[in-house]
């Protein structure tokens, strides 16, 4: 067995979660990137590459979108072309029966899958993160999947990812790799400080409202809060939209959301982030902003607001928001390990 997590969407947290899970699974070879400042020039690669480019630029000559978008996406094969013949090696190595990526919605480890199943390796895809069929990307991490295997955090997960066309005995409920070691929190006493947690640069507006909101609430509440942004965002995007007097500090992007749990009551986030599964894991208190309505009718959570009044009567009853059931059918399991474990050993027993 083997598998990949590559750069083409890096993130330090992506890829420490990669590597933590992997290694609990001693079956696998696994291969991840070393990240270097600079790559060494090679004259011969350059010149293929640049054939390879010209290439692709006369086959988009009919395609209707922009030069420089045409320029963009050029480089974008030629990348993956480049990650394909140097993965692809590796596959010559042993006779593998099995390959896992950490997420075959990205070129690169999409047209890997593409290549392992043409050589009759049977491949799954980890999740990672939440894509939501009404939300900006539109369920891209389903509808993109080539993976035979599509290895889902939990039941809420499986909906959505039927929602967006992917059959159902593709998707196999296995639980959230980021919690294969269990974590939980503790908190001694009442903080007076809530989080804040926005999502990423595509909900620009949602974000706006939301740190109104925190500003609202803080003022009439005799509350602070801790602002964290979003892995791709530069950190400083809302300092206009935040009022000094009630922010604590800004989360730091590289500290464990349990951490944050640790120092906040309850926690305001939108719908631009996957963040809202690891608080019902972690069973901390939230409510969720949304600016569309039909949202709210989300099955086993009653803890989304579209206005300020909506907000307050949550505040009040979010001891009583959480539940077994909501659980459940988001996070799936807190023995993950166990979970994986039986799957990759079901997998081992067919080969």
């Amino acid at each position: 067995m083997i598998a990949f997590y590559s750069d083409f969407y890096f993130r330090q947290d992506h890829d420490q979660i990669f590597q933590n899970f992997i290694r609990e699974f001693p079956m696998f070879d696994y291969v991840v990137q070393v990240r270097r400042i600079k790559d060494r020039f090679n004259f011969i690669r350059g010149l293929r590459m640049t054939g390879w480019d010209l290439c692709n630029l006369w086959l988009m000559r009919n395609v209707r979108i922009s030069f420089r978008k045409k320029l963009s996406l050029i480089r974008v094969l030629g990348l993956t072309a480049l990650y394909y013949k140097r993965m692809g090696a590796y596959l010559h190595t042993k006779a593998y029966a099995y390959g896992l990526v950490y997420g075959d919605s990205n070129p690169y480890e999409n047209i890997l899958v593409q290549y392992m199943k043409r050589k009759g390796i049977y491949t799954g895809t980890l999740q990672h993160g939440l894509f939501d069929k009404r939300a900006y990307w539109r369920g891209l991490e389903y509808r993109t999947s080539v993976a035979d295997d599509f290895l889902a955090w939990s039941e809420y997960i499986k909906d959505l990812a039927m929602e967006c066309g992917m059959s159902e005995q593709k998707i196999k409920v296995l639980g959230i790799p980021r919690y294969i070691r269990p974590i939980k929190v503790k908190k001694e006493e009442k903080n007076h400080i809530f989080g804040v947690i926005l999502g990423n640069r595509e909900y620009d507006e949602e974000n706006k409202r939301l740190i109104g909101f925190a500003n609202r609430l803080a003022g009439d509440q005799g509350l602070k809060y801790r602002l964290r942004y979003h892995p791709n965002c530069k950190g400083d995007e809302y300092d206009r939209e935040v009022k000094e007097q009630f922010l604590v500090q800004a989360a730091k992007q590289k500290e464990e959301i349990s951490e944050m749990c640790n120092a906040c009551d309850f926690m305001l986030i939108g719908s631009g982030t996957s963040v809202i599964i690891d608080l019902i894991y972690l069973q901390q208190p939230f409510m969720q902003y949304t600016m569309h309505q039909d949202e709210r009718k989300s099955k086993k959570r009653n803890n989304y607001f579209h206005n300020y009044e909506e907000l307050e009567r949550l505040i009040q009853e979010r001891d009583a928001l959480y539940n077994k059931e909501m659980f459940r059918y988001y996070c799936g399991t807190r023995d993950v390990k166990k979970s994986y474990a039986e799957y990759f050993k079901k997998m081992m027993a067919d080969f």
